[in-house]
């Protein structure tokens, strides 16, 4: 896995993110998260000379992180998420997923927000985008180098969210 660092665009934001991630990888998975004035973006392909290849933390390994991720559980076909000022259950998610994803949270600050999206189309919505920063320890290399090839949570990938930063 690679990480990228490029300039973004404006007015560039949402789902238009997604489409133009998509189509610089080319089909390749990949993952990004918006920091304002660059994407950082996450793959196997090499699309910038600068790319840092990510190394994988061994088992046993104590890192600092950082996650934006949609908060989510699934009831009768729909999202449901966490009252806003509710960091226990975002705890309890994160802890949950780090169980799924071979690490344990040590410790975690965490900040419940909502992102507003704009769908093609027109539809208007809202999506959970809880901000973590925190402490973890690598239980399973293999399944926690899934989690950073892949992401944390089901909701949202498509707006940034899910890709842990280590």
């Amino acid at each position: 896995m690679i990480n990228h660092t490029i300039p973004k665009p404006e007015k560039i934001a949402g789902y238009q993110l997604h489409r133009m991630v998509a189509e610089l990888v080319d089909g390749f998975p990949a993952q990004f998260v918006d920091n304002g004035d660059h994407l950082l973006i996450r793959t196997n392909k090499p699309i910038t000379n600068s790319g840092k290849e990510l190394t994988i933390p061994e088992q046993g390994a104590v890192i600092v992180f950082e996650l934006k991720a949609s908060v989510a559980t699934r009831m009768g076909g729909k999202n449901i998420y966490p009252e806003i000022h509710d960091w226990r259950s975002r705890r309890e998610w994160l802890e949950a997923e780090g169980l799924k994803g071979g690490f344990e949270v040590l410790a975690v600050h965490v900040t419940g927000d909502r992102q507003n999206v704009v769908a093609s189309g027109g539809r208007k919505f809202w999506i959970d985008a809880t901000q973590f920063t925190g402490v973890l320890k690598v239980q399973d290399k293999d399944k926690f180098s899934n989690v950073l090839a892949n992401g944390i949570g089901r909701v949202g990938k498509a707006f940034g969210m899910g890709m842990l930063v280590i």
